[in-house]
């Protein structure tokens, strides 16, 4: 087996594959860095003036020298600004001499308000000078010169912590307050760098901004929506040139998103709509604080965002909110990475042998279901973390049992009636060959595994497969059983039944008994067995009567059963212990003096 493992996946290849994906994050990161630097050294805020460029060359800067290749995307950005009609050419001089400066004192430990303090003060120079070499001085631009420079420092801050909550080495825990407000800014700016205010009737920058408020509240609560809401509104407010009422609607909307924490998508993105559109129109028409298209469009997003992406976006919103919770996601991905490489092998081994003459034994049935167990651990770690309330089940079962031995007091049959791990409720009987002892082994082999692969997480079809490669595998004598199983789903009442060699079952509703029947040869006969099944909706009240073949055979000249029909009908009582009692004592009327089988009756009761 190891050396067939190490053929199919060994550990240069392993090895191979691992460095293959840390380079592509490496240049991932480096074209998204690229990215974001593009964007922000194109933002413009108030209109004409662009802060953005020195702050995040300065700080780029300061982190490491190796950061100097995002400069000159920082630099293009700037320069696409040059036909929009403002003068950016102090701004792009800025953003050199900074990072000149940052890139020659990057051995030199300064504090951040040193760096922003250094930033403003160049910024400052170049575009005073810039200014004061012109016709004429406003005070207006004296004015945008002292805003610009605060905003310097305000921005060197910014990005500052934004790069330390996306720096996956940093284990420090970040403050939460600190970290909405950041990724909110930087995620506006960045989409107010594409420059498109309007796209048909919609905007970019107020999507992505009530998209962040909506998203936020819905999944950290109500004060942290309420919190983006304030950032986003704050920032899109100096992108978009928006009215200040914006702020308060921003963070009313990633309020109402945070009462919704936890439940419906769909809910919440509508009361979300409504929140918005009722503040948005305050103001009147044609003069609105919000047009309809924007927070509908946002929300829609919301709405069927595949859960994938959600799952990333909670990733990253983890590091703000608690470390052990982020390192909890992480250590699942790190899992479901482990879980992909095993389903991998899996599928090769079961691949492999189904193609040898032993295709129908154990060993593929193995591979086979190991491979659809992993699939579905994958499909569990994606699924979103809900709160652990038991839901209580629409449906219940009430169980009876009854039952004849036929020899020594040992019955060939054995039967199951236990609830699973999902809800799902089982009940099952199995017939072996032959009486006695050595029918009860095969009847009993049978059920016990069958409910612990089940318990395993085997789905039905595999396991009864499973079950009959085991029968087959004996080579000293033949051994098969039949399989009689109902399962029942107590939250929508589906019964589906599996019938495998079994004596039909009986459904009774009111005075009505219908009896099911699936033709099938038992299992452990042939390679192949036919597994199908038959679903029932059942109502509470409704009864499930699961017989052998020993109940069934008691008269053998009446093939349609009526006797049995009619004895299930005539029995009033809803107690399923006497249900199944009067209908052993029916049986064993009608066999008479002849020779008896051993006989078993489940009854369950759903209320």
């Amino acid at each position: 087996m190891e050396l067939l493992l190490d053929a199919l996946f060994n550990k240069k290849e392993k090895s191979a594959i691992a460095g293959t994906k840390i380079k592509i994050g490496y240049y991932i990161n480096l074209i998204a860095l690229a990215g974001v630097s593009f964007l922000l050294g194109r933002v413009a805020l108030f209109e004409n003036i662009f802060p953005c460029g020195p702050a995040l060359t300065a700080v780029l800067m300061s982190r490491g020298k190796i950061n100097v290749y995002a400069l000159p995307f920082i630099l293009l950005g700037s320069f696409t600004n040059k036909w929009t009609g403002y003068d950016v050419w102090g701004d792009i001089i800025a953003t050199v001499i900074c990072g000149a400066v940052f890139f020659l004192l990057n051995k030199r430990k300064l504090s951040l308000l040193g760096v922003g303090i250094i930033t403003a003060a160049i910024t400052s120079i170049v575009k005073a000078f810039i200014i004061i070499t012109g016709p004429i001085v406003f005070k207006y631009d004296i004015i945008m010169l002292c805003m610009e420079a605060v905003l310097v420092v305000g921005f060197v801050y910014l990005f500052y912590f934004f790069f330390n909550i996306m720096d996956k080495s940093n284990e420090k825990e970040k403050p939460i307050a600190q970290g909405i407000v950041v990724l909110s800014a930087v995620s506006i700016l960045a989409v107010g760098g594409l420059g498109i205010d309007t796209i048909a009737f919609f905007s970019p920058v107020y999507v992505v901004s009530l998209f962040i408020s909506l998203f936020i509240g819905y999944k950290m609560g109500v004060m942290e929506g309420g919190l983006a809401g304030i950032a986003s509104g704050l920032t899109l407010m100096m992108v978009a040139s928006g009215t200040p009422a914006i702020i308060g609607i921003f963070a009313c909307s990633g309020m109402v998103a945070g009462f919704f924490t936890g439940l419906s998508r769909i809910v919440t993105g509508t009361c979300f709509i409504a929140v918005c559109l009722g503040f948005g129109m305050i103001k009147g028409y044609p003069e609105l604080y919000l047009t309809a298209a924007d927070p509908i469009i946002a929300a829609v997003i919301f709405m069927f965002l595949p859960q994938k992406l959600i799952y990333k976006l909670e990733i990253l919103l983890a590091r703000l909110r608690d470390c052990e919770q982020y390192y909890d996601l992480i250590s699942r991905e790190k899992i479901k990475n482990t879980l992909h490489g095993y389903l991998e092998t899996f599928e090769k081994l079961a691949a492999l042998y189904g193609r040898t003459k032993d295709s129908q034994s154990i060993i593929p049935m193995q591979f086979k279901a190991l491979t659809r167990l992993t699939k579905n651990m994958i499909l569990d770690l994606d699924k979103p973390e809900k709160a652990n309330i038991m839901q209580k089940p629409r449906y219940n079962v009430d169980v009876g049992v009854s039952g004849y031995a036929k020899e020594d007091n040992i019955s060939g049959d054995s039967y199951l009636c236990t609830e699973m791990k999902n809800g799902d409720y089982i009940l099952a009987l199995s017939d072996g060959m032959g009486k006695g002892r050595r029918a009860a082994d095969e009847s009993g082999l049978t059920i016990s595994t069958l409910h612990n692969l089940l318990k395993a997480g085997f789905d039905i079809e595999l396991a009864l497969r499973t079950i009959n490669s085991l029968l087959l595998a004996n080579s000293t004598e033949e051994i098969f059983s039949t399989v009689d199983m109902g399962i029942l789903n107590r939250n929508t009442g589906n019964l589906q039944l599996f019938k495998i060699g079994a004596a039909a079952t009986f459904i009774k509703r009111g005075d009505h008994v219908e009896a099911i029947k699936i033709a099938a040869l038992p299992i452990g006969i042939i390679n192949r067995i036919s597994v199908d099944s038959i679903d029932i909706k059942v109502r509470k009240g409704d009864e499930i009567i699961i017989v052998s073949d020993g109940i069934t055979d008691a008269d053998r000249e009446d093939r349609q059963l009526d006797w049995l029909i009619d004895t299930i009908v005539n029995i009033k009582s809803k107690d399923p212990q006497t249900m199944s009692d009067l209908i052993i004592n029916k049986a064993v009327e009608r066999y008479g003096l002849k020779e008896k089988d051993d006989m078993t009756v489940i009854t369950a009761v759903v209320n």
